[in-house]
């Protein structure tokens, strides 16, 4: 796979393609569902506070204002490396099984969800929901707001990215089904 110049680019530029828009539509996606309440801190919000306060920054320490709006400098960074990282996630996946492709990357975007909202952000203790008294947020015991939120969110995140992936496969002009390695 790597051996490969087109297939190397075809990662690279689907990763940077996919990261950047991805990144836009997933934090579009929670204007007009919020999955949290107002006053809750962000699961990205308590990662950076937990992880990297030992070094003096914390989830406001990039913040800025805009319009006369503050913005969360380091949580909008959070969630655009992670955006990176998740397209490399699924170009590579995709590479090996083309079924993680399923509904334009819907699949992906629910197994996402599932994985990280439902198990291990809880597991690493970093969500606690303000509506269930601080108990531990398992993918069962999130309201249906928060739940489709994010279901939501991470569906129309990784159908962008699939559409990043189909737009530089056809730019190398490499069959968009199937598997598109040589």
């Amino acid at each position: 796979m790597f051996k490969n110049k087109v297939n190397r680019q075809i990662i690279i530029w689907t990763t940077i393609l996919g990261g950047f828009f991805s990144s836009l539509v997933k934090w579009g996606s929670e204007v007009n569902m919020p999955p949290r309440q107002p006053g809750e801190i962000s699961p990205p919000a308590a990662h950076i506070d937990a992880w990297l306060g030992w070094i003096g920054i914390d989830s406001h320490s990039l913040d800025y204002i805009y319009q006369n709006t503050s913005v969360l400098g380091a949580v909008t960074l959070y969630h655009w490396l992670f955006s990176f990282a998740f397209a490399f996630v699924y170009v590579y996946i995709s590479y090996f099984c083309n079924k993680i492709r399923l509904w334009y990357g819907a699949l992906y975007g629910i197994i996402i969800t599932v994985v990280m909202h439902g198990f291990l952000i809880p597991l690493l203790g970093f969500r606690n929901p303000a509506y269930d008294n601080g108990a531990v947020g398992w993918l069962w015991n999130l309201n249906g707001y928060e739940l489709w939120s994010e279901i939501l969110g991470h569906i129309y995140w990784a159908a962008s990215i699939e559409i990043c992936l189909i737009a530089v496969l056809a730019h190398f002009a490499r069959p968009i089904r199937g598997v598109w390695r040589q």
